[in-house]
Order: structure tokens, then C-alpha cells, then sequence
């Protein structure tokens, strides 16, 4: 690695895009190390799902999509679905990529963090310098960039009226290995995606009894309704792909992005009906303000806190390219058809708010054949 300054392709990222990007680029007939590379920051396989919770299992992954078979991974005996499914995903996620990586022979470079990314005053080349576990920086020299970085290592945390002075301890949902130290506290969950369902029901099962906060009221999938009446009303795959259209469209005029519940809502499990009927999901409604020991809600209602769980998503992990300049001030990136619209060598995977796991795969693979044809054009 220490050798290498140019090569045709570089990715950044081994998640699940990042590897399937990787596979598909082999596929096509380039060979790792020599026309393309990946570089993970990561110490090894498994991307962020080595920091899942320790109550997350493969079969609430699979159960929520969240957890999807990579190209050829069912073909070499490595699927999820044949996997124990009350295992950890922290725990068989890594042990599975690592046999799909040294399947397909990927080489990828984990360990090795992407500083930035500048353009070459002179050349059509990006130049990526990236550092290595023990402090020593190299550049590599690149022809097209494929950013696969996600959201999971930039947690956002959004401002509050008295949040500084708050006495108890604050958490963001990224940055959290177990939820069995906040037993016996008054534990207050914000955000309302996916995520603070799964936090809030951990949560219950360990035997607290959580607040809920959410913005507005939560965006549940309406469940199944058995009439002889016919409705004109739109499917959720149907509104899903509205939104994600809208989605597209502000993205590619670099316009803020609407949260991810927004797009995709909050699938109605027998476990979240369940849950509803209890009380256990029901929202408090927005924060107005924090005290020194707890929250007053927007209806007046005020409440003591010990702990609040940030369930509020992150921020693309971007940060390396911002010398690129790829986004209006106040904006962000402008991209179409995954290809940034302000430096065409720069591609993104999964970017943006409403994207399913089985969608970024699919944008992996697109985006593969669209550098070879780059490369060749």
C-alpha cells in the first residue's frame, strides 16, 4: 500500500455498498490493487454493523431490511437467511464479509482512513491522501472516486432551549453498545425513525419504561384493511418511490434533505401494533425545552429525565471531500444518478434520505458500469 500512488478506481468505504461496488468492479474484468481499491477505515470487515447493539439480531436485520445478501454472497454458502437468527448482527456480519472478501479475493484495505481529497492542479487526477494506523500519510493518485462512507460515524444531535444546562447524561443512538446501564433510570428517546422504535422496545423489554419524543406524530404504515369496497389509494411502495423521486430531485439542485422517516415511514410489525396498543409507542409530542433535571413538552406537561437517547440519524460522512467543493454554502452536494453534479470523476452510494439496503446495492452495481465505461469513454 505504502507503494501504491495511482490506480484507476478508488472507493471509500466497505459497507455493504462499498463491497458490492468492489464485486461488481471485478466482475467487469478490473482487478483490486491494480485498477481499483478500496479503502476502509474500519479495522476490519463488517463496516458499522461491528458497532451494532448487543440486542440487534439477524433476524430483526432481515426483518426490517436492514440486512441484505451482497451479490454472490447466497452463491458461496454465505447467506443471512441460513444463518442462526437470534445470533448477534455484530457478530456474524464481520465473520461473513471476511469469507465473502477472501471469496472474490477483494483485498480490501481496512484500517486505512481517507483524510481528503483534492483535485490535481494540472491533471485530470483526485488525489486521496489517506492516513495509516500508525500516523503515516499517503497519496494515491485516482481517476474516478466512489464514496460509500454512510452515516452511522457522524451522529446528529439537534439543538434544544436549556440543553446545555441539563444535568443528566445524553447519548446519541450511533455512539450506544448496550442499553442495559440505563435500568432503573427515567430514560427520555428522541427521534422519530426506525431507530428510536427498536431503542424504545429494548428498552421496554428490559423492563423500563421509556418517553417518547418525536416531532410530529409518527409516520406508521397503516396496517392491512379487509373491506369489498375498492380503494384508490396509493401503496406504500408507491408513495415510497414519490418520495424518493422528490428526494432525487432536490438532491440534484444540492437542496437540504428531508429526514429519513419522512421518506420511508415506519413499518407496521406485529411487535409495533402490539407495541402501540400498549402505549409503550406513543409519542409526547415535540420538546420545548430542557431543565436542569428533565423536559417540558410542547403540550405543558413537564417530566424528570436521567438520560436522553439521541435517535436523530447522522450527517453524510463527507467531511474528506469538502475540498472538492461539491455543495452551495448552506447546501449540500448536488448529485444525479449518483454522480456529483459539480465534479464528474465523484460518485456517491446511498446518499440521501429513504434509501433501502437492496436500493444502494442495486445503485452500487449501476454506478460499476458506469466507471467502466467512464475509464474506457
Amino acid at each position: 500500500m505504502s507503494e501504491l500512488q495511482r490506480i484507476d478506481t478508488v472507493v471509500i468505504g466497505a459497507g455493504a455498498a462499498g463491497l458490492t461496488a468492489a464485486y461488481s468492479l471485478k466482475a467487469l474484468g478490473q482487478q483490486p490493487l491494480r485498477d481499483f481499491i478500496v479503502l476502509d477505515a474500519q479495522p476490519g470487515p463488517g463496516g458499522t454493523w461491528r458497532q451494532a447493539w448487543d440486542f440487534y439480531t439477524v433476524e430483526q436485520g432481515l426483518r426490517s431490511g436492514e440486512l441484505v445478501d451482497l451479490a454472490g454472497q447466497a452463491e458461496i454458502g454465505l447467506s443471512f437467511e441460513d444463518v442462526d437468527p437470534a445470533s448477534l448482527t455484530r457478530d456474524v456480519v464481520p465473520q461473513i464479509w471476511r469469507g465473502y472478501e477472501d471469496a472474490y479475493d477483494l483485498y480490501i484495505a481496512h484500517s486505512l482512513r481517507v483524510v481528503r481529497v483534492d483535485a490535481h492542479p494540472r491533471r485530470p487526477e483526485l488525489r486521496v491522501l489517506v492516513e495509516h494506523p500508525d500516523g503515516r500519510r499517503t497519496t494515491i493518485e485516482t481517476l474516478v472516486l466512489i464514496n460509500a462512507t454512510g452515516t452511522w460515524t457522524t451522529p446528529f444531535v439537534p439543538w434544544y432551549r436549556g440543553l446545555n444546562s441539563f444535568k443528566g447524561e445524553k447519548v446519541h443512538a450511533q455512539l450506544i453498545d448496550s442499553l442495559r446501564g440505563y435500568v432503573g433510570k427515567r430514560v427520555l428517546v428522541v427521534g422519530g425513525g426506525r431507530t428510536s422504535v427498536s431503542i424504545v422496545l429494548e428498552l421496554e423489554r428490559l423492563g423500563v419504561v421509556p418517553m417518547w419524543s418525536t416531532r410530529r406524530e409518527p409516520d406508521f404504515h397503516r396496517p392491512p384493511r379487509f373491506t369489498i369496497h375498492g380503494e384508490s389509494r396509493l401503496t406504500v411502495g408507491q408513495l415510497g418511490l414519490a418520495s424518493r423521486r422528490r428526494v432525487q430531485r432536490l438532491a440534484a439542485r444540492g437542496k437540504p434533505m428531508p429526514s429519513d422517516v419522512s421518506v420511508r415511514g415506519l413499518p407496521m410489525t406485529r411487535e409495533v401494533f402490539d407495541a402501540i396498543r400498549r402505549g409503550t409507542l406513543q409519542s409526547r409530542g415535540p420538546i420545548t425545552r430542557f431543565t436542569e433535571f428533565g423536559v417540558e413538552f410542547c403540550d405543558g406537561t413537564t417530566e424528570p429525565v436521567d438520560v436522553v437517547i439521541w435517535a436523530t440519524g447522522g450527517r453524510e460522512s463527507a467531511r474528506h471531500l469538502a475540498p472538492l467543493h461539491l455543495r452551495d454554502a448552506g447546501g449540500t452536494p448536488k448529485i444525479s444518478g449518483s454522480w456529483s453534479r459539480r465534479d464528474e470523476r465523484v460518485a456517491f452510494l446511498g446518499y440521501g434520505p429513504g434509501i433501502e439496503t437492496e436500493e444502494a446495492l442495486d445503485e452500487a452495481i449501476e454506478v460499476s458500469e458506469d466507471v467502466i465505461d467512464r475509464l474506457v469513454g
